[in-house]
């Protein structure tokens, strides 16, 4: 299977990772949609950060690599922010659609690029 594909696949399943743990938590623990989606991010990132690491990139978890995923899911993330507020609040798709489109594919490129690129 292609890595793309391997990428992308584990990318669903980071995001499912996130939806599951937001909803637990506000529904379990705390009514704090805020303090939900912070927890589901954080264990969607370790989700994916393994998935990537082990099967889209057949490489090791080491510290140096999972610093880069870090670095590169908070730009991500710190990217994506800003987009509702650019293309307007009101609007639910168009902004989903673009970070949908558009964080993903900059995503793999970083990580192909700079987190598990071959040292030495």
């Amino acid at each position: 299977m292609p890595r793309i594909i391997r990428f992308a696949i584990a990318g669903v399943v980071a995001t499912c990772t996130h939806l599951c743990v937001a909803w637990l938590v506000f529904s379990r623990l705390i009514a704090d949609s805020a303090i939900a989606n912070l927890a589901g991010f954080v264990l969607a990132n370790v989700v994916s950060f393994l998935l990537q690491t082990l099967w889209s990139f057949s490489s090791r978890p080491t510290f140096s690599n999972f610093s880069r995923f870090c670095v590169v899911s908070c730009a991500g993330f710190g990217v994506s922010a800003p987009v509702p507020l650019l293309v307007g609040r009101q609007h639910l798709w168009a902004p989903t659609l673009i970070v949908v489109c558009c964080i993903p594919v900059c995503s793999y490129i970083a990580h192909a690029r700079w987190t598990y690129r071959m040292e030495g």
